[in-house]
């Protein structure tokens, strides 16, 4: 089964700070509130000289940043100030909680897609990871970003993966889900691609699930995510 989200019904907000894009929000339509343990997918911009976001709480979330372009700097009540330029991700386990701000640092626009999970279990410690990705030294394959089985990704408190990857014009992309209490949420970050019978575009996604295999066929160059995700309550 497969549930559409084009990028026009996205909730956007946008202020001095910059822009940002929700696929999930708060609805009377049951799609638009998650895709099974998968609450938050947003797409945002961040302004030059735009100014720190103030401390943000999070709680008992799983957050996963990842840097598209630009540099995002982030401060946190842990006390921990640090940049992170793109193509880094960043992983934060916010249980009990954690604050966090953010701004950008850097001389142009900066863009991030965050990606939020529920945990598994709920109010244990915080813990934030970083890590360095680069899709182009595997043109045409996926990089595993987060998984709970590859040690040289980074993992969150949830039964669940994320991969990107750069895929050249006309290539198939196929891919296998093993389990039915799996989901795969493809997001189209760049580029034309085809799915089902329906043309995707830049911010289109799609949920699926009951779907052993998955084909893509990509229009032009493309960038896709991918996001496996447990669909029990």
């Amino acid at each position: 089964m497969y549930t559409l989200y084009r990028a026009e019904e996205r909730m956007n907000t946008a202020g001095a700070w910059g822009a940002s894009a929700d696929t999930f929000f708060a609805s009377e339509e049951e799609k638009y509130l998650g895709f099974g343990n998968l609450v938050q997918v947003t797409r945002s911009i961040l302004n030059v000289d735009s100014g720190s976001s103030g401390m943000k709480l999070h709680r008992n979330m799983e957050l996963v940043d990842i840097i598209l372009s630009g540099t995002i700097g982030y401060q946190d009540s842990f006390g921990v100030s640090s940049d992170f330029p793109q193509n880094t991700l960043q992983v934060i386990s916010s249980g009990k909680g954690i604050f966090q701000a953010e701004f950008n640092p850097g001389a142009i626009e900066t863009e991030k897609i965050q990606i939020g999970f529920l945990p598994d279990s709920l109010n244990k410690r915080p813990i934030k990871t970083k890590g360095l990705f680069d899709i182009t030294s595997g043109k045409n394959s996926f990089v595993e970003l987060i998984s709970p089985t590859n040690a040289q990704s980074l993992t969150v408190r949830q039964n669940a993966a994320v991969l990107l990857g750069e895929f050249e014009e006309n290539r198939h992309i196929g891919y296998t889900l093993n389990r039915d209490t799996i989901g795969l949420f493809v997001h189209i970050v760049s580029g034309v691609v085809s799915m089902n019978k329906e043309i995707l575009r830049r911010g289109d996604s799609v949920g699926i699930i009951q779907e052993e295999q998955t084909l893509i066929h990509t229009a032009e160059p493309s960038v896709i995510l991918l996001i496996e995700v447990s669909m029990n309550d």
